[in-house]
């Protein structure tokens, strides 16, 4: 669809006149009749105007792109940053065999082309299996970004392992604290928890056996 009657499209959906948007941009209703007519271009600053009036991307006012959501070439970037050298048909295979999830390789392409704006639920998909947060695609990435963002996303999810093992560690722990806790709950360290356990049921106080224990490290040293 041609400039000229996006605009007009755009303005007649809000039932606006072309006086109103001629006070928006400062310029007579002549140059906008103007630019519905196809007899004048407007510049970048004028475009710009009107995409964020319009609440579009330019690339929309400009007819490059079916999606009106400004967030659809955002995302769209970052599809393809993701896709890399595969084809659409790949990719969907590759997120099928990681995430077990669908979607189609004719969807992929459309959001890529920022034709179509993805539902939440396949932000999500595609943030898996990318091992991003959602919040990754409606922002620029580059390649160096998105190495990032991958770390992060790592940390983030060996973090929240690690908190659940904590919040369903057995009764009992939940008042140690969080470094004793991992060790307890660590099975490499089962001998000497069984030792512990042989020491309290012989009766000898702590105090006893701590004196020893520094002298067998300072010995080691």
């Amino acid at each position: 669809m041609a400039f000229s009657t996006m605009l007009k499209q755009l303005r007649e959906e809000r039932h606006l006149s072309q006086k109103d948007i001629s006070e928006y941009l400062g310029i007579t209703r002549q140059a906008v009749a103007s630019y519905e007519n196809g007899k004048r271009e407007p510049d970048y600053d004028t475009l710009r105007k009107l995409a964020d009036y319009f609440s579009v991307s330019i690339d929309y006012l400009l007819g490059r792109a079916n999606s009106r959501d400004l967030n659809a070439l955002t995302i769209a970037g970052n599809i393809e940053l993701i896709r890399g050298n595969m084809t659409y048909k790949e990719m969907a295979e590759d997120i099928g065999r990681k995430v077990g999830a669908l979607i189609f390789p004719e969807m992929l392409e459309l959001y890529a082309k920022g034709e179509r704006m993805p539902f939440s639920g396949s932000i999500k998909i595609l943030a898996r299996y990318a091992r991003v947060r959602d919040s990754f695609f409606y922002s620029h990435n580059t390649p160096l970004t998105y190495e990032k963002e991958q770390e992060l996303y790592k940390m983030e999810v060996e973090q929240s392992k690690s908190n659940d093992n904590l919040e369903n560690s057995p009764p009992g722990l939940e008042y140690m604290e969080n470094g004793l806790k991992e060790w307890v709950m660590n099975e490499k360290n089962y001998e000497y928890i069984k030792l512990a356990k042989e020491i309290y049921e012989s009766g000898l106080p702590v105090a006893v056996l701590k004196p020893l224990i520094e002298s067998i490290k300072g010995s080691k040293k």
